[in-house]
């Protein structure tokens, strides 16, 4: 029987390889720093085994990483196509009475079309492969199943006119994108402001984030870059991205206004 490779597994495992490699480092050598056999360790480097989060940690301390395989471990999809570190914020997302999202570059996760989804998760993960990429797409559209739950949260979102007009994927697939927005923008519990680009006092240029009011928890912020993010529900910090969210709001366009502004620009996309 031949061992089935797990892609995201496979692309973690080259990375554990180079590493012990660089530092002069077989298998058996590493794996005496760890509690597991060399076979395991090779498993891991063919990507047929997953790692487990101490054993990241043990091959930082032999290889004298500064953490960076522990990084690379919390990076990994666990299963359901969201990296470690998003898993809290989906299950947060489905707790939800109410999201406000704030986006100045992208149409936000969850108001995304599957070829807007794509083009972007291989644009910006360009090493990753087409089934890890599938997988992503795949968990991206089924977490938007929330808005058509039998309680779905109040989406309150606020983009800027500049990110409809960047043409992602082409013409074609960013006007389509642009009527799954208006179509979106129909649903009773979706609010959606866009700030002019004429806005000469932009409170947003500080980049994209999210604020989950959860029941029996308040308000919880999100923030993430490119490899992680972190739920913060620090009082302090998260109040200040509320006061920030009703600056955006308050330099946005009103719904109606800003549904005929998204209408003109998926016009000029035809």
């Amino acid at each position: 029987m031949v061992d089935k490779v797990n892609p995201q597994w496979l692309k973690f495992g080259k990375q554990v390889r180079l590493l012990r490699e660089r530092h002069g480092l077989s298998q058996d050598q590493l794996s005496r720093s760890m509690t597991i056999s060399p076979a395991m360790l090779s498993a891991i480097e063919r990507g047929i085994r997953g790692c487990k989060p101490e054993h990241a940690e043990q091959i930082d301390r032999a290889l004298n990483t500064g953490g960076r395989v522990r990084r690379l471990w919390e990076g990994l999809p666990s299963g359901n196509g969201f990296p470690d570190w998003f898993r809290d914020v989906v299950e947060l997302q489905r707790e939800a009475s109410e999201i406000r999202e704030y986006h100045p570059l992208l149409i936000p996760g969850l108001l995304q079309t599957e070829e807007y989804a794509r083009t972007i998760l291989r644009d910006g993960q360009p090493t990753d492969s087409a089934a890890e990429i599938d997988e992503q797409v795949r968990a991206r559209m089924d977490r938007q199943s929330i808005l058509s739950s039998d309680r779905p949260p109040l989406l309150l979102v606020v983009l800027d006119e500049t990110l409809l007009r960047r043409p992602i994927g082409g013409r074609e697939i960013m006007g389509r994108q642009l009527e799954h927005l208006l179509e979106a923008s129909a649903i009773p519990h979706v609010v959606i402001q866009v700030v002019p680009m004429a806005t000469e006092h932009h409170p947003g240029l500080s980049g994209a984030f999210t604020l989950i009011t959860v029941p029996n928890r308040g308000v919880v912020l999100y923030m993430e870059t490119r490899i992680s993010g972190t739920p913060v529900d620090d009082p302090d910090g998260v109040e200040e991205y509320v006061r920030l969210y009703g600056e955006l709001r308050g330099v946005a366009l009103p719904p109606a206004a800003s549904r005929g502004l998204i209408e003109k620009v998926r016009g000029e996309f035809q």
